[in-house]
């Protein structure tokens, strides 16, 4: 009963973290002001967390796990369906601001190594974080290599490690340094990547248009013959 309490409160508090941030931006966040938001007393918060930066941890990670996974289930899902190149270019963009978001808490992480290996051992027991969505897309782009959509010699891995670097190293340079290192929207930079990337594992638009022209003239030059031979 105690831990189930225990929990409840936790959750409490992680709300109340969640819409402060929503409203106001990290800066909102202090201990007295979720206090005040969960109707708890300031004690309380230090009963579940050691510092205002790990409940910011734990509430972005909890928070924004749940749009990853969503993220990750809708790209698994667009095994042999649509486009490579679209399929890919609609998950980044979806994953792009929720980078972006998440990376202020990266900052503080990396000031903070006591909380850095807290949440980095969470993260490892949870099997969850940028190496577990690596190998999620890595998982989509060999279900699209199985079905010949994608290039058979083509390194998944390395491509799905290109999507998850390039969007977390742009958040963390547009919030350390304010600039942003590549300079375009979201939905062109999306696009962008997407395209290199399909283009590298061959599976671009450019590639499949290629790929069914090429069999088309096989299945032609086949029909003729079938017709000379009659």
């Amino acid at each position: 009963m105690i831990s189930t309490r225990k929990a409840a409160t936790r959750a409490q508090l992680i709300g109340a973290t969640e819409a402060l941030i929503c409203e106001g931006g990290l800066a909102a966040v202090t201990t007295q002001s979720v206090a005040r938001r969960g109707g708890f007393a300031e004690g309380t918060i230090y009963r579940h967390f050691d510092s205002r930066d790990e409940l910011i941890v734990a509430t972005l990670k909890e928070h924004f796990r749940g749009d990853f996974e969503q993220a990750v289930e809708r790209l698994l899902s667009r095994v042999g369906k649509g486009e490579v190149e679209t399929n890919l270019a609609e998950f980044f963009g979806i994953i792009l601001p929720l980078y972006a978001t998440i990376a202020p808490a990266v900052g503080m992480l990396a000031a903070d190594p006591a909380l850095a290996a807290k949440n980095a051992e969470s993260i490892r027991s949870e099997a969850r974080g940028p190496r577990s969505l690596s190998l999620q897309i890595g998982q989509y782009l060999r279900a699209e290599q199985e079905l010949g959509r994608v290039d058979k010699d083509a390194n998944v891995c390395a491509a799905a490690g290109l999507l998850v670097s390039v969007g977390f190293y742009r958040a963390l340079i547009v919030h350390i340094m304010c600039e942003d290192p590549i300079g375009i929207p979201d939905a062109d930079l999306a696009a962008g990547i997407a395209g290199i990337i399909a283009r590298g594992v061959g599976a671009s638009r450019a590639a499949v248009k290629t790929a069914r022209v090429k069999t088309s003239r096989v299945k032609t030059s086949q029909n003729q013959k079938k017709r000379s031979s009659r």
